[in-house]
């Protein structure tokens, strides 16, 4: 219960600051780059129906709420409707219950794209598809029940060893639909319909299975931790969310508590860029430079999409103190260091005249840390470059070994051997 409550009580200031973005989570343009994601997702992380009084985990607190809005009072949200009949009364509370005792049920959540979902619980078997979802299955020492993957895991024989042997279910944004019914999985995991097969659902149930989707957050506008958290309580390993953003907040705590009390005017400009476009609202690496302190001048093109098209002049005219652009490295086929080294040159070089590259301040990180359970260690990266002199004392790559020494599932990998960061 302590850790509950640590974890509780740090989730207020969480919201507070994710809050502060969530006015930009606007309908982006139409389109691959179009995400459209409820902005409740940003203001309540734990996205179980059921949930009744908001915060980050299901008590009894909640059935006092649900029993207050029978009796007369409380307000109503749609996570008040435990069990999504469109009727407060004791049945949310039985369902409530059931939850709390981890019984078989029907378990009703809200997804990444703010539709209301159901799952059936207890789940026994799931496919996770793309490294970043798998990584946050496994962060919740839940790897035991992947039984599929998709064909991006063999490019990670060193991360995840122990998925080698799994069957692949190929492309993670156009899966074959009749290896997915091969497998037969209770659950199949995955993110946004605007990247990964919209149609998965109908598909699914023309042959008649009863395999749930279930779709949450990982990169998506920086809402891992709802992702994660609702999660958790899927797959019956609420304990090891709770553990894992214990984790996570504290190394948020120190970033945000510093960065929260320079003055707007004094703040680091930064630009994130790659393949000549920039990362901007919905990208979830925008969120996290945010986040990090920084104002991220591709804001005021989020109207174009998530990953809009720039040009030089632009950034040259705008120019950033801090340009970052980033590489399909990390552990990914044995990454060496020459693969980053490459896209930071050619970032340079693009941007040659910009005050970023003259005075040193353009970076390159692997994609691998700005998505899933890890991304907090991009935050740390960001944070030591927009601002060095204040973190002086902030280790990003003993974070990293630490989250993989503590949450990967035991395996026995040195962040050095990758190639992360330049």
């Amino acid at each position: 219960m302590e850790k509950r409550m640590k974890i509780l009580s740090f989730a207020i200031v969480v919201t507070l600051l994710i809050t502060s973005i969530a006015g930009a989570m606007v309908l982006l343009a139409a389109g691959k780059d179009n995400i459209s994601t409820s902005t409740s997702l940003s203001s309540v992380r734990l996205q179980i129906c059921g949930n009744a009084n908001g915060d980050d985990i299901i008590d009894e607190k909640d059935i006092e709420a649900i029993q207050k809005i029978i009796d007369g009072g409380g307000e109503i949200s749609n996570l008040t409707d435990a069990n999504q009949d469109g009727v407060i009364d004791q049945k949310d509370i039985d369902q409530v219950e059931a939850i709390i005792d981890h019984e078989e049920t029907r378990l009703y959540y809200v997804d990444i794209d703010g539709h209301n979902a159901s799952v059936h619980t207890p789940v026994n078997s799931i496919i996770a598809i793309y490294n970043v979802y798998v990584e946050m299955v496994r962060a919740l020492n839940a790897t035991d029940l992947i039984v599929g993957v998709d064909d991006s895991i063999s490019d990670y024989d060193t991360y995840f060893p122990e998925l080698q042997s799994l069957p692949s279910v190929g492309n993670r944004f156009t899966p074959d639909v009749e290896q997915i019914l091969s497998i037969n999985p209770d659950v199949y995991f995955t993110g946004t319909r605007s990247y990964y097969d919209s149609e998965l659902e109908s598909k699914l149930a023309a042959n008649g299975t009863d395999i749930d989707v279930v779709r949450l957050p990982c990169w998506e506008y920086g809402l891992l931790p709802q992702g994660m958290l609702t999660l958790g309580y899927i797959l019956g390993h609420e304990d090891e969310a709770f553990e894992y953003l214990e984790w996570r907040d504290a190394i948020l705590n120190r970033i945000t508590e510093k960065v929260g009390k320079i003055a707007e005017e004094n703040r680091t400009t930064s630009l994130g860029t790659f393949e000549g476009c920039a990362v901007s609202h919905g990208s979830g690496a925008f969120e996290l430079m945010e986040i990090a302190g920084s104002n991220n001048i591709a804001g005021v093109l989020s109207s174009t999409g998530i990953y809009p098209t720039i040009e030089p002049e632009w950034v040259i005219e705008n120019d950033p103190d801090v340009i970052v652009t980033w590489a399909v490295a990390g552990f990914y086929k044995g990454a060496d260091i020459s693969i980053i080294q490459e896209q930071l040159d050619s970032t340079r070089e693009a941007y040659r005249a910009a005050t970023a590259v003259a005075e040193g301040r353009t970076y390159v990180m692997a994609w691998d840390i700005t998505c899933g359970p890890s991304d907090i260690i991009s935050v740390a990266y960001y944070a030591k470059w927009f601002y060095p002199d204040l973190f002086t004392d902030l280790d990003p790559a003993a974070l990293h070994q630490e989250y993989i020494d503590r949450f990967c599932g035991g395996i026995d990998l040195d962040v050095s051997t990758g190639a992360f960061v330049l």
